[in-house]
């Protein structure tokens, strides 16, 4: 008889522990996944992906199994597709999943509409989407399973889907020690796009900061190392403190005369210098208690065309 989550229900941290569970993609994000379900105790977690040789050598330092994909699907009860978006709904449609199997995909743009296949053919349909980045395996370094579980401490989790695989997921993240946000009726493309500004537009940031950095006059291979201690602090400082009160520099204390000089500088490079007024006029939405003085001087600078 097929592994079924039909008779998991509201299961003891024991007995999910034992569920059998498959993760199909071994990239960074189902590198970091296997093995932090491996590290805090979900011992039965199998892996396979395009790359068979590379699976092989990656698992176990992850401490789960390797399988080819045919087994994995059999022998799950909970399938993670840990894939690319464009190769989800194709994996849904042709694998063959059974009647009470889970089968969850990681992608925050996309709902559960993509697994239609897999909810026809009795299965259940979930979403688990870790808001993290995940880089290790792209540098080509394996994880330790200590180091995957590290990824997901603190974390939030967006989970969708129905009982039975809703209510699992939730307590997957909650073993992961990750807090969970509900994804039910949420415009999934905006909350994607919230993710895609704060942690991959960052590095458009430096590189943008980098072009300015080398038009000064500094060596630009510099650059990275001088500039990011600055974007460290300041992410520490947004996730710790009221976003007003993280901001620091001549917006934050309200000197024009400043910002008109950053602004005359970036003439040579239009593009930069849009830039820099687009995100300047983002920070003036926050409540940074500047006189009504200095805030008129700052927005005739930051809306000019």
């Amino acid at each position: 008889m097929s592994p079924s989550l039909d008779s998991v229900g509201r299961s003891s941290t024991a007995e999910r522990r034992t569920l059998p569970i498959g993760v199909i993609g071994l990239g960074r994000l189902g590198s970091a996944l296997a093995g932090a379900l491996a590290a805090v105790g979900y011992h039965n977690v199998t892996v396979t992906g395009r790359d068979a040789a590379r699976v092989e050598r990656l698992a176990p330092s992850l401490g789960v199994t390797a399988q080819p994909i045919d087994t994995l699907v059999e022998r799950s009860a909970l399938v993670f597709l840990t894939v690319p978006d464009h190769a989800i709904e194709g994996l849904g449609d042709t694998l063959r999943w059974h009647a009470g199997q889970g089968v969850v995909h990681c992608s925050g743009a996309l709902g559960l509409d993509v697994l239609r296949g897999v909810e026809a053919g009795g299965a259940h349909a979930g979403c688990l989407h870790p808001l993290q980045t995940f880089p290790a395996a792209s540098l080509g370094t394996a994880l330790t399973m200590r180091a995957c579980a590290d990824l997901f401490e603190g974390i939030v989790c967006g989970v969708e889907g129905a009982a039975p695989v809703g209510d699992l997921l939730m307590a997957i993240a909650d073993d992961l020690g990750a807090r969970i946000v509900r994804l039910e009726g949420v415009d999934r493309a905006l909350y994607h796009a919230a993710a895609v500004l704060v942690s991959n537009d960052v590095i458009a940031l430096m590189a943008a900061a980098s072009r300015a950095w080398e038009r000064a006059g500094l060596d630009v291979t510099a650059a990275q190392t001088a500039l990011a201690p600055l974007l460290l602090a300041a992410s520490s400082n947004a996730a710790h403190l009221p976003l007003a009160a993280a901001l620091t520099g001549p917006i934050a204390r309200g000197d024009a005369a400043t910002v008109e000089r950053h602004l005359r500088a970036l003439d040579a490079d239009p593009g930069l210098r849009a830039l820099y007024r687009a995100l300047g006029r983002e920070l003036l939405r926050l409540d940074l208690g500047l006189s009504p003085e200095a805030r008129a001087a700052l927005e005739a600078l930051l809306h000019e065309g």
